[in-house]
């Protein structure tokens, strides 16, 4: 947090190069918000670690796990500030961001054992802060008009790790690669496409929460033993509703 306060009066002079991938010319931007926001993420995830670390019944665990979301989140209020007009709105979006950080951060703590009677709390307001995180991040990358080549991997690095996390506090299951890898690529295809619509960057965000909600909570259902066509029905109607206020709202 103090770096993120810092980074906001330190003008460092913008390195600019370009570099071409199979013809497409991609600018490559190095300034101080660029390392800010490598290092923020770097620096959340390895203080969570020696957090972790002193809980009791850790018992030696991985902590890796555990680590996504607290780093994920920091990076991703790293590019909302970034691409926020220095007004005081910013700084109500720094208090709030670090209040979230915070919560995300105790409740990885409490979720470490499995008997906590918190933890259905804490598996819930997980769940919800990563949902709220998708949008924040798919409405600031929207809001900053950058180039489908630039956003689209961000969308997708983040919708991939954050629904990995949701399966983790779901699924019996510590790295469930082939879910979380269909989420980034069922996301991914819809953000391209709506990246060249004439949608509002709330409608843009609203959207792309929709499409992930429906894969990760159809393979959670499924994997409680809940009917298929149950599953699909219980992930279609919040989808339905969610694409309805992001068109009402445009």
């Amino acid at each position: 947090m103090l770096a993120f306060a810092i980074s906001q009066y330190i003008d460092i002079p913008v390195e600019s190069s370009q570099f071409s991938i199979v013809g497409i010319l991609i600018p490559f931007n190095l300034n101080l918000a660029t390392i800010i926001t490598v290092a923020i993420a770097g620096m959340t995830a390895s203080g969570t670690d020696w957090i972790l670390r002193d809980h009791p019944t850790l018992s030696g665990r991985s902590t890796i796990p555990h680590l996504l979301l607290p780093a994920i989140t920091a990076w991703v209020q790293s590019v909302t500030l970034n691409n926020m007009a220095d007004t005081p709105f910013k700084w109500i979006a720094f208090t709030v961001g670090g209040i979230f950080l915070i919560i995300v951060i105790l409740a990885e703590y409490i979720v470490i054992y499995p008997e906590d009677y918190r933890k259905p709390i804490a598996t819930s307001l997980l769940t919800a802060l990563i949902y709220a995180l998708i949008l924040v991040l798919t409405v600031s990358l929207d809001s900053s008009n950058q180039r489908l080549i630039i956003s689209l991997p961000a969308v997708a690095l983040g919708a991939g790790i954050l629904s990995m996390r949701v399966f983790q506090l779901h699924l019996d299951q510590n790295w469930p690669i082939l879910p979380s890898m269909a989420c980034l690529l069922i996301t991914s295809q819809i953000a391209a496409t709506f990246h060249y619509l004439p949608v509002s960057s709330l409608s843009y965000g609203l959207v792309l929460l929709g499409t992930l909600y429906f894969p990760i909570n159809f393979t959670i259902n499924l994997d409680q033993g809940v009917n298929p066509k149950r599953a699909a029905i219980e992930g279609i109607i919040p989808l339905l509703i969610i694409w309805l206020v992001a068109l009402w709202i445009n």
